[in-house]
């Protein structure tokens, strides 16, 4: 394409006010800074690589799930890739103060509006990692009795015994007091029947425990026992209590002695 007269004198004012010298000059001051950075870039990667291998190593030995250790895993790796990036645009003459307190505005805005996501992953993590059950266990979280379904970062699900699903927050999760049956899986019932003030106390403790005579679910050691709970205002309190291997049976059969005792 050939130049009009007018695009010709726009290019020598354009060459004119580009000065190659300066330029080359700059880029050569700048090399230094830029092999520097790609330096530090090579080494902050093989440092995120080694330390991943190591803390999940460790991790492993110490019998963190999976599903945790990949995130703690992940999360030190971001970690490291957020000090390297701030030390390599340090190093390219970026402004790393303006920068540092722009991200931590941001990051604090996002901590204000996802308080409980964060509150609710960080819960999850220790779930995971505390390990106090795990899917298929069965528990007690408050007055609620229920089979873990799933245990995810954010919530755990739980199926209660009349197959409701039920979904928790893990902070709030955390925060209760739970009964873990299936560590334990020997437990003991409680079976509490009322007598009148007038009968032979003595008697009735024979009578209930001739209810559970041969009954292969109830361990004989430790030996079942009749004691007196309390006296009420019409009744002495008196509760069988026995033991059985089977925790998912306690209820069961605290039902079942109820009736049986009280035909007795």
């Amino acid at each position: 394409t050939i130049l009009n007269e007018r695009e010709v004198i726009m290019l020598k004012e354009l060459m004119d006010h580009v000065n190659l010298e300066t330029i080359s000059t700059k880029i050569i001051d700048f090399l230094p800074n830029l092999i520097s950075a790609i330096v530090l870039l090579v080494v902050f990667w093989i440092v995120a690589k080694l330390v991943s291998k190591l803390v999940h190593a460790a991790l492993q030995k110490a019998r963190v799930p999976d599903d945790a250790g990949n995130l703690l895993v992940n999360f030190m790796k971001y970690g490291i890739y957020a000090i390297a990036a701030i030390t390599i645009a340090d190093q390219l003459g970026i402004n790393v103060a303006s920068l540092i307190a722009g991200v931590g505005i941001a990051g604090l805005a996002l901590s204000f509006a996802a308080q409980d996501t964060i509150a609710n992953l960080i819960s999850g993590v220790t779930l995971i990692i505390d390990r106090p059950f795990k899917k298929g266990d069965w528990i007690c979280v408050g007055d609620l009795h229920a089979s873990v379904t799933d245990v995810r970062l954010r919530s755990t699900v739980l199926t209660t015994f009349d197959n409701e699903t039920l979904v928790l927050p893990n902070k709030s999760l955390s925060q209760e007091k739970i009964i873990n049956y299936t560590l334990t899986p020997k437990i003991r019932a409680r079976v509490p029947v009322g007598i009148a003030y007038k009968e032979d106390t003595a008697a009735a403790r024979r009578v209930m425990l001739d209810t559970i005579r041969g009954d292969d679910r109830i361990l004989e050691d430790p030996a079942p026992v009749v004691v007196v709970t309390g006296l009420g205002d019409s009744s002495v309190n008196l509760e069988l209590r026995f033991w059985t291997e089977n925790a998912i049976q306690k209820f069961p059969l605290e039902w079942e002695y109820t009736e049986k005792c009280k035909r007795a």
